[in-house]
């Protein structure tokens, strides 16, 4: 071990050096990422960490309610963009809220049980697509689930509630973290609200409120979430969304994040 410290501490040099030459997000504080539909091509993702802000990547790592083909995104793949510098933001896209406005997707159960098992068969899937990706439990790897928006009532409140439940529950007994991506005033002021009740707590939130501001604080107002919640590097925070970017040259359609919470690598 004595003898490999120079040669770690060389390496911790050289990724301050590279990374003090990536151009630096406006404002520069927290670290931004950028998610797309479809996982781009390992030229497109390494022209865009040699020009562009962002520092990490949502992917789309499965689920039924997946919306795009993944051609690209393979185990090789993930660790190619890692060894690149990325970080990666998994997203898991299973069954939606029952009172949805989405058409044709598969939902969630508005028994209280059922709403909570599907949380445990989705949590199954989605670990079972990490470790085949080559992320491995107990490295502190995050699977964000994808709720979309939805009409609030009191039995798809509950069903959300009692799904998430689930899906931490188990996902955080295969090794994994859990994650809830929604938008600011539907799953995530549903989830907020049982922060300090719910019995598995989910380890981190991903909001999305197109304030066109990289907050990660002061979600107030109607759907006000606690600055006291989730406080830790717990938040991820999509503050723009579906728009062109181009860096090098090359242009992809992404979401805009603003990422203070869970990624992997750590």
């Amino acid at each position: 071990m004595k003898r490999a410290l120079p040669t770690v501490a060389l390496v911790l040099a050289l990724g301050v050096g590279l990374a003090a030459c990536k151009p630096a997000p406006n404002p520069s504080s927290p670290p931004q990422g950028f998610d797309t539909c479809a996982a781009p091509a390992l030229g497109t993702m390494q022209t865009w960490w040699d020009n562009s802000p962002f520092t990490s990547v949502g992917i789309y790592v499965g689920g039924a309610n997946r919306g795009c083909s993944q051609p690209n995104l393979t185990s090789s793949w993930i660790q190619s963009t890692i060894a690149q510098g990325w970080k990666m933001i998994p997203i898991w896209v299973g069954p939606q809220a029952p009172c949805t406005a989405l058409g044709s997707v598969t939902k969630i159960t508005t028994d209280p049980l059922y709403s909570f098992l599907m949380g445990i068969t989705e949590a199954n899937a989605a670990a079972d697509r990490m470790t085949s990706f080559g992320i491995q439990p107990n490295s502190f790897a995050t699977v964000y689930y994808d709720m979309e928006a939805y009409p609030r009532d009191t039995t798809c409140i509950t069903a959300v509630q009692n799904f998430t439940n689930g899906w931490t529950y188990q996902l955080n007994g295969r090794g994994y973290l859990a994650g809830l991506y929604s938008s600011q005033c539907s799953g995530i002021v549903d989830v907020a609200a049982i922060y300090n009740t719910a019995k598995y707590r989910l380890n981190a939130i991903w909001i999305a409120a197109w304030n066109n501001t990289p907050n990660i604080f002061g979600f107030t107002g109607t759907c006000a979430v606690s600055d006291s919640y989730w406080p830790n590097h717990q938040r991820l925070h999509q503050f723009m969304g579906g728009h062109d970017e181009t860096w090098g040259g090359v242009t992809i359609n992404i979401d805009s994040d603003a990422v203070d919470g869970p990624t992997y690598p750590g």
